[in-house]
């Protein structure tokens, strides 16, 4: 038996051909797409905030109940990095910061824990150091015996008496501080790291019994242990104030290389240094932080260290930075001619925020090209560290303390956060009348 379609389907059907046919034919007849969402607008006070807060998280997730500070946090897996005595010195300073900004109501314990620690005054850590006082670059976390088969260092010394004393400036009122900064500083015989006032050598190392043994030329950040040991003489006319009025106490007389107009202070006419040098020497040197003459020398290791990487076909303005760090190679100090694999160092770019008003956009511009961005372990915290041009596929596993200390230092520097002022008033240390007190 044949069916019979209704009318109301027979209409429905012409109705849906001849609307099909009228839109398809009609030239006039226009397709209305919808409107695409503007894009979010960049909140760029939050980044900063965020880089800024998380960059303290590196140094929380570096310390222990000691107060001793891991060499480098990994990424991913489990860390095996044992203790950096420079490292502890930058934790030092990370609590400062910290008690500036208000993230953390313990600091100033944290502080004497960490100062009790290291001149063995908490019974487990017993720091491995030397007749001068001296103590091993790498030690284990929990013993503070020798770890891998580092040396006696002074300027791992010289970093960590430097972070004693910004807390001892910074907590003026904690007595406490200021007793245990006093004595680190005293238990180290500095004048042991001279090795020749007329040259301008610094001993790299020591051996056990105090005698130093491969030297270093100035100008880097050997500058610190000049320092040190030449307000250790007290006002006398030592072998270590001989070096620093002959060196340091005009940067004219240092050595210098000039790289496409820009001269710069150097330990060796001809080459060039990391940057990470006179930024740590800006932060942690009072000398140098209220030099014109050193801050100007600094803004030009920031100009060519920029000009370098302007060379670089298809580079970004906001990609520059010769820093320290993890690279492909596994640890380098990139520095002008020298950086394999071309390593953005974003840590650098931060350090130069007190010469540079710059900087801070170009902070932001990494992070909205997701350049360098890291997530801190266990957490969904983000942090700019170094990445490759070359190598795009190259990840850092670790991020090192005593490397990434110039992007707090940096952006604490900033007059929303801790204030231009805030590291050459507490690096300007008071320093107590030397007398080497060994332990």
């Amino acid at each position: 038996m044949k069916k019979i379609l209704s009318p109301f389907i027979i209409f429905s059907f012409l109705f849906l051909i001849v609307t099909s046919c009228s839109k398809n034919d009609d030239p006039t007849q226009v397709t209305v797409k919808p409107t695409p969402e503007p894009p979010k607008p960049v909140d760029t006070v939050l980044i900063i905030s965020d880089l800024f807060r998380n960059s303290f998280r590196v140094y929380e997730m570096q310390r222990n109940t000691n107060g001793i500070y891991r060499d480098s946090k990994v990424f991913n897996g489990t860390d095996y990095h044992p203790a950096s005595v420079a490292n502890i010195g930058i934790g030092l300073v990370s609590l400062c910061v910290a008690d500036k900004m208000g993230w953390t109501t313990d600091a100033q314990q944290q502080a004497i824990t960490t100062l009790n620690s290291v001149l063995g005054k908490s019974g487990s850590f017993q720091l491995d150091v030397n007749a001068a006082g001296f103590p091993r670059h790498f030690v284990d976390m929990e013993t503070g015996a020798r770890a891998w088969n580092s040396e006696y260092s002074t300027v791992d010394a010289a970093l960590m008496v430097s972070g004693a004393f910004f807390c001892k400036n910074y907590f003026k009122q904690n007595t406490t501080i200021a007793s245990l900064a006093d004595q680190l500083f005293k238990s180290i015989d500095w004048s042991k790291a001279i090795a020749n006032p007329e040259t301008g050598a610094i001993y790299l190392s020591l051996d056990a019994d105090g005698k130093g043994s491969s030297t270093t030329a100035v100008y880097n950040e050997y500058m610190l242990v000049a320092y040190l040991a030449y307000k250790a003489e007290n006002g006398t006319a030592g072998p270590a104030t001989a070096l620093w009025n002959k060196f340091y106490a005009n940067p004219t007389n240092l050595p210098q290389s000039t790289y496409l107009g820009y001269s710069v202070l150097t330990d060796n006419p001809g080459s060039f240094l990391s940057d990470f040098i006179p930024q740590f020497c800006y932060y942690l040197c009072h000398p140098y932080a209220v030099s014109s003459q050193y801050k100007g020398f600094m803004t030009n290791s920031m100009q060519s260290d920029k000009k370098w990487w302007s060379l670089t076909p298809g580079i970004s303005p906001y990609e520059w930075g010769l820093g320290a760090g993890s690279s492909i190679d596994g640890y380098h100090a990139d520095r002008i001619s020298d950086n394999n694999g071309k390593i953005v160092s974003p840590h650098i770019v931060a350090g130069f925020i007190p010469i540079n008003e710059g900087a801070k956009k170009d902070l932001i511009s990494l992070y909205v090209a997701n350049k360098g961005v890291y997530t801190l372990p266990g957490s969904s915290n983000k942090i700019l560290w170094r990445y490759s041009l070359s190598n795009t596929s190259w990840r850092a596993n670790e991020v090192q303390g005593i490397d990434y200390s110039t992007m707090l230092f940096g952006l604490a520097s900033l007059p929303e956060n801790c204030g231009a002022n805030f590291f050459s008033e507490n690096n300007n240390y008071s320093f107590p009348v030397y007398k080497f007190e060994p332990r």
